[in-house]
Formats: C-alpha cells, structure tokens, sequence
C-alpha cells in the first residue's frame, strides 16, 4: 500500500510539565498548541527579567506527546516541524535526542527516526527560558507557534519548496523564476518526473509543465524553471491577488506533492523614484510591532494574527516591520491576503548582549542558519518587500561590526536577490557604542557572572536618568557630524538605510549620500506628524514606521499615562505592557492613531477626543511615544463643570466646536498646529459636536460624541457569530460597560467575572490597563476605562458557547455563539 503524503497539524493532546527548579512540578493536558507557558506563571516583583517581559518569570517546561506510527509510515521520511519554540529546545523521540534549536523565533525540523512502527511513540520537547532577562519584550516560553507533521516517501520536494520569486512582471505579461528542491532520502537512484501547475485567483490552471530528472542516491537536486504568465492579475496592497502553484513528483511508484501560494508582484527602489510596487510609488505608512497578542500572550494562531493585520490595516497603515525577530508564516499569510506590506526582520542582536542572557550567546554560529531559516519562510509571501538584518547593532559602529554586517546583507542577497535589504540603526547608540570589543564581551560575561538583577537595576538607573534629558539634546545630538561617520559605513552594504529616531538627518545625509534610499525604521508618534510633512518632497524616504503600531507586553509603561510624575524609561512592578499610543493590546484604536490618518492625507477629519476629565487638574507625563492621554469620550458624570480639554484633529481650515448646539469656540488648524486644535470647556452633559470647514466656510466633515445616559449595563459584544472546530479558532468578545444604547462610561470601572461554557474555553481576560497587577488567565479582571477583552478558543468539538458576564451593580449579561464541524481536519495524530 502506497503510504499518504501527509502535512498535517501536529498539535492536540499534549502534556506540559513544568520543571522550573525551585518551584513546584507541574502537570497541565491534556492541551492543544499552540501554547505559551510563560503567560501561565504569576507575575513576580522580584522576577530577573523585570521590566523587560511585564513581570512575568521565564521557566523550564517539558511537552509530551504520545502517538502512534502507522506500519505503513516504515519507509516514509517522518518529520516533525516546529514554526517557533522559545527558546533553547531539545526534541526527544523515545528518549533519544533528534534536535532542537536555540533560537526562540526560527523555524526548525527534526527527523523522527527510531519511530516504532505499529506501536506507541513518544515525541517530547525540552524548552528552558529559565535564564533571565534573555530578551528586551516578552517573549512568552514554549511551543507557542504551531506545529507540523511532515510524512512522505523518500524522493519529495524538500519542505519550504517550490519557491516562486517575479523577474519581470506588467499587466501583459510576467515572468516568474521557480525553484525546486528534490530530495532523494533513498539508497536508489531515481529517474523523478515533475509536473508544475499553477492555478489563477478563481482556481484555474493557467500554466503547466512537466519534466523529468534523475536524482542521485542520498542526494538533494535543486531545479529551477521558468514560468512564462500572460495577463497577469498583480498582487498589490490595493488588489491582493494569490496564485496558486502545484507541484508534484513520481518517482519509484510513489507521488510527492507541495503547492504554495504566492503573488505577481516586482519591487524596486532608488533614491530619485522611492520605492516601486509594480512600477508605482508606495510611501510605506508603518507600524513596527511585536510578537505577543495582549491578553493571550504569546499564543500565534491565525486568527490573532489575522485580526491585528486586519485592524491595523483599517487604522491606515499599510506596512508592518517585525520588531525584532521573523514574522510567523500565519502572519505573512495574513498580510498576503489583506495587502499589507512587510519588512521582516531577524535579530535585535548580533554579537554583543542587550541583556544578560540574550541571543548573542550564539549568534555567531547561528546566524548563516537562521537567516536561511526566514528566508525560505519568506521567499513566497508577496507582502514581503524588505529584509532587516539587525536593529540597533551597536557594533555597526566598529569595524568588526561593519565587516559583519557586510557578510550579512551579502548572504542575504545571496539566498534572495528579489528584496532589497535594510539595516536599522540607532546613530545615538552608535555614538555611545563601545569600541573594543573584547571588554564589552568582558563586561558582559561579567554580568552573567555576577547574577541577572543587579545588571538589570543598573540598567534601568542608566536608562531613567538618560530620559530626563532626552528629549532636550537628542535632535541637536544626532544631526552633528560624527553620527554620520558612525553610522555610513554600516549602511554602505544595504540597499536601504534604516534610521532609527534618526529623521532629523534625512536632508542632510542626503546631501552627502545622494544615492542613498532611506526609511524611518523606528520612530515615536509624537514625531508622525512632522516626519511625514517633511518627507513630502523627499522622494529617497520611502517611509516611516511607527513605535508601536500595537501596544505589547514588557518594557514596562514607558509610554503609559502617568500624572505629576517625571520622566522615566521603565517602571517597576505592576507595570505589564508599554502602554503605547496606537492601537492598545484589545485592538482598540486610540488618539494617535487618527491623527496618523489625517497626517497621511487618507481622511481630511475632523476628530473628537477628550483629555480625562477626572484628571484635568493633572500634568500628563512626558513621554517620546505618547502626545496625548485623550480618548473618544463625552461621559464625565459627577465632573459637571469641571474643565475639560477638548482636542480636535483635522487636515486643514477652521475647526469649530459646539457643546449642546452653541458654539464654544473656532481655531484654524493645519500641519503647522501639528493637525490639532484644543479647547477648553466646563463639562456638561449632551452632544459634543466638531466642524471643520473649508476656507470657503463650506462643511468638511463633522464629529460627534453624545455622553452616556444614567443606566449602567454590562455588554457583550463578539467579532465572531460563528467559528470553526479546529481548535485554533478564536472568539474576541468585548466586555463593556455602558449605557443602553451601547455608549460605553470610563468612569464606572470595576471587576468583571466571566463564565464560558460549551465549545470553547476562555483563553485569555483582561484591558489596556498598562500597570496593573493583574495577568490574562483568571475568569475574573478589572475593567479599564469601560472596556476589556475576553479572547475564546475551540476545540475540537462543535456546539453553542454560552458566554456570562458579571459585576457588582450591573446585571449579568449573556452571549452565545456557534462553533460549527472543521470542514477539513485532515488526518488526526
């Protein structure tokens, strides 16, 4: 019997063991992955990495899972294929060591040999993230992206392949460079026939070929073709159109088959025409964001990743950079088919540590492995256009670090000549970049040496001590002369210059790198405004990306909402996420990023928001990535007469603001104003009504906020009336609190307790609140100015989920959605 050829999800019924030393063994299953251990731990004061992943303590955890290995699998290639695991893991068959990887963010493959065929197999996987702080965020622990497995006969198409890359593409006529590598795992040489099929957007066969090929014992063959495509549907942010291509091959009577999707899409820059999609020009409107999904921690599943590309997307950005490690291929998946555009990047370290116990550890024997690794990831997603190699090198800054840099951005062109390639740097950290490196890897065994916390504690001295001054001297600091002789020689190898909080250099660097193509790789939003006014005629910027697109866990508050305080970089416990001014980690949209819409000319406005009238005798604290603490709100109830700050966003003309139909006051508003009028006006009641009128006096647009009424209700609110069993699905359910009309009160927060029953459970609870105490996995937390986020995952069983929200003076308040059968579950194992 010829065995099936099997790529299949390889993630229910498994076992954790916690085996942290010092704490209590634990046993949790069984349980479907993805998981993420670390979200699990109680947050802890004292944890080494502090600040860095909100308080949560890392650990050392043990997955299991048993199986069994059909007869039929006996001379099958059996593998097993892990999208992401953090960090430092050890794959276990039957208790013989097949692999692992260092790496938290890279994808790796293990060979399952020694399976006992027809019998009871165990897979287990060793995961230490004990050693802390190891990174600048939260991380989570575990295998917190999917998992795979990979059987087929001895002669298959390596995994990762066909890759499909656009020579040449016009709506005429394309030209497509396709390679495929054909294993032959066998101790016989085969003669291998192919057939390449490729399937337009409505699933019709729009290409074929066929060749044969003999591939020698033991041997991988890598075959590259050329397709030929008339008329081609191109893939763009404005048309995101997928093809579908198949490949098959025979050989010794048993068939191997891979397929991809991938776009028809070319990508250019230059410093006189920017950056061409297509031959068009895009200006990239960009959200630099982290990995982790707010109040399901680490968990990747696709419709997490599905939803933020999506509302980010809806908020105008049209381009994300992976901050700072690869994207996973279900986020890739999603910005394929929503049009959004990405720069993936692979490390936030090379050589040297940002923290104690961090990448860097194994960098220079790892990274040959892990750029292929995201590369091959890469190759096929059309919304792929840039590779970073680094953020933040500080050793850019020496020779060593040039040099290295230079291997790099070569063997990235090597392993894919169809992207340009970027490096982000920091010219300040250049500037205070040591330059021996023997005593910085001194200094840092030193650290280790010496135990996590004390090192941790300086830094955030240094830190917060630095940020007092910031503000003041850091434009004057970056635009002198001596950042562009620490900063040249790094971009000197990349196609592209990433600035890092480097804006101000843009004209000037220009004058002197006139060939040279930048891109505001990390800047705050308090600078959106001005950044993209000013690059308006500078066609050498393709663009700017934000700190953050999406709040994030870790590097505790340093842009949450404070009063009456001074500027600091970090905060201590209970601070949990950075608290950003984007979109928060429910996805709710502030301030900002309305602003950002009408800075990039997609909407004239005008906008509403109101500084929090409980805090209008308050000074908000300063901060690099927050302007504003307002929010889209009208009810202050019991603040009657209180003054109230009233902002109002708009492109360009008259703002008008009317409070119950009289008008409170007019201002012109403009870039010049930053996009932003403010007002003042005692609270009351009613309708809050902006006006922005043309020169003419003619109505551009009108905004509107009505305060709630007295009643105070509970609602729930789900994105998702209907789900799928597969055991990834996902549910987000808003909890709110409101009045009848659904007009949610920011001032009547307190603890909500949830019950779910039915075909799904409550994986993640919890709001926006940036410092709080409080984790994500307890049925019970605290609202934050109206609002929280429930996210709900399925099983493998259909039905109804019944949703129940309570809390004191409100009463319960029901929802119910359904969970239909997988319609394609594949093979189970």
């Amino acid at each position: 019997m010829e065995p099936p050829v099997i790529r299949t999800a390889f993630d229910a019924d498994w076992t954790i063991t916690t085996e942290t030393p010092g704490r209590p063994r634990r046993i949790v299953g069984p349980l479907t992955l993805p998981h993420d251990a670390m979200m699990f731990e109680d947050r802890d004061p004292g944890c080494a990495a502090a600040h860095n992943t909100g308080y949560f303590p890392g650990g050392v955890y043990r997955y299991a899972k048993r199986f069994t290995a059909p007869a039929v699998w006996r001379d099958c290639v059996v593998e097993c294929e892990f999208e992401g695991v953090y960090h430092r893991s050890q794959v276990l068959l039957n208790g013989v060591d097949v692999g692992g990887c260092p790496s938290g963010y890279t994808g790796f493959r293990v060979p399952l040999t020694g399976l006992r065929f027809g019998d009871t197999n165990t897979i287990e996987v060793l995961v230490d993230n004990s050693q802390q702080p190891n990174s600048r965020w939260y991380t989570g622990s575990g295998i917190y992206r999917p998992v795979h497995l990979l059987v087929g006969p001895a002669v298959h198409i390596a995994p990762g392949y066909p890759q499909v890359t656009t020579r040449t593409a016009d709506p005429r006529a394309a030209t497509l460079d396709v390679r495929i590598d054909v294993v032959n795992a066998g101790d016989t040489d085969r003669d291998v026939w192919l057939s390449i099929t490729v399937d337009d957007p409505a699933g019709q066969p729009v290409h074929q070929a066929r060749l044969t090929t003999p591939v020698a014992a033991g041997s991988t063959l890598p075959l590259t073709q050329t397709v030929e495509l008339t008329d081609p549907a191109l893939w763009a942010p404005e048309s995101p159109t997928l093809y579908t291509m198949r490949v098959t091959a025979a050989a010794g009577g048993r068939t191997d088959e891979a397929h991809t999707r991938f776009g028809v899409r070319t990508v250019e820059v230059g410093a006189a025409s920017g950056l061409l999609i297509n031959g068009k020009v895009v200006r990239l409107r960009g959200a630099a964001i982290h990995h982790d999904h707010g109040v399901i921690g680490a968990h990747c599943l696709p419709a997490a990743e599905h939803r933020r590309v999506r509302l980010l997307k809806e908020a105008g950005f049209n381009a994300i950079r992976s901050a700072h490690n690869p994207a996973s291929p279900a986020m890739l998946d999603a910005c394929d088919e929503l049009g959004v555009l990405v720069m993936d990047e692979l490390t936030d370290v090379w050589t040297r540590p940002k923290t104690t116990w961090d990448a860097a550890l194994e960098f220079s024997g790892r990274w040959r492995e892990d750029l292929a690794a995201m590369i091959i990831k890469d190759v096929n997603h059309p919304s792929v256009i840039v590779y970073s190699i680094g953020n933040e090198i500080g050793e850019t800054a020496t020779p060593d670090g040039v040099r290295l840099g230079a291997q790099l951005a070569e063997a990235t062109g090597e392993l894919d000549p169809s992207r340009p390639v970027t490096n982000c740097v920091n010219g300040f950290l250049n500037l205070v970049a040591g330059a021996d490196e023997a005593k910085v890897q001194r200094t840092a065994a030193k650290a280790r040496a010496a135990g996590t916390t004390a090192a941790n504690k300086n830094l955030i001295l240094l830190l917060n001590l630095a940020m007092g001054a910031m503000a003041k001297i850091m434009k004057w600091v970056l635009t002198k002369p001596i950042v562009d002789r620490k900063t040249r020689d790094a971009f000197a190898d990349v196609d592209i210059a990433g600035y890092n909080y480097m804006a101000a250099r843009f004209r000037q660097d220009h004058r002197l790198h006139p060939q040279r193509v930048f891109v505001g790789s990390e800047n705050p939003p308090t600078q959106t405004v001005a950044i993209w006014h000013d690059i308006a005629d500078q066609p050498y910027v393709i663009g700017d990306f934000v700190w953050t697109g999406w709040d994030y866990l870790g590097e505790g508050a340093i842009a949450a909402v404070r009063y009456n305080d001074r500027p600091r970089m970090f905060l201590p416990f209970p601070a949990l996420t950075a608290g950003t001014s984007n979109l928060d980690i429910t996805g709710h949209r502030q301030t900002q990023s309305y602003l950002n819409e009408i800075a990039w000319g997609l909407t004239p406005g005008p906008h509403l928001a109101v500084r929090p009238v409980d805090h209008s005798r308050d000074r908000l604290v300063d901060s690099a990535w927050r302007a504003t603490d307002s929010i889209r709100s009208w009810s202050w109830a019991g603040l009657e007469g209180e003054n109230a700050t009233v902002e109002v966003y708009g492109a360009d003309g008259e703002a008008e603001l009317l409070l119950n139909g009289t008008t409170v006051g007019r201002r012109r508003i403009s870039a010049r104003t930053g996009h932003l009028a403010t007002f003042t006006v005692p609270y009351a009641a009613g309708e809050l009504t902006a006006i922005l009128r043309d020169a003419g006096g003619g109505e551009i647009g009108r905004d509107v906020l009505r305060s709630a009424g007295p009643d105070l209700r509970l609602t729930l609110r789900t994105e998702s009336v209907e789900l799928c069993a597969d055991g990834h699905d996902l549910a987000f359910v808003h909890v709110e609190l409101t009045d009848a009309d659904g007009v949610v009160r920011p001032l009547d927060d307190r603890p909500v307790s949830l019950s779910v029953d039915g075909a799904a459970t409550l994986l993640g609870f919890g709001s926006a609140e940036p410092i709080t105490d409080e984790g994500f996995c307890s049925s019970e937390h605290r609202i934050y100015q109206g609002r929280a986020l429930a996210v709900l995952r399925t099983g493998h069983e259909s039905g109804e989920v019944h949703v129940t929200a309570s809390a004191d003076g409100c009463e319960p308040a029901h929802l119910g959605i359904s969970v239909k059968r997988d319609p394609d579950t594949g093979l189970s194992v």
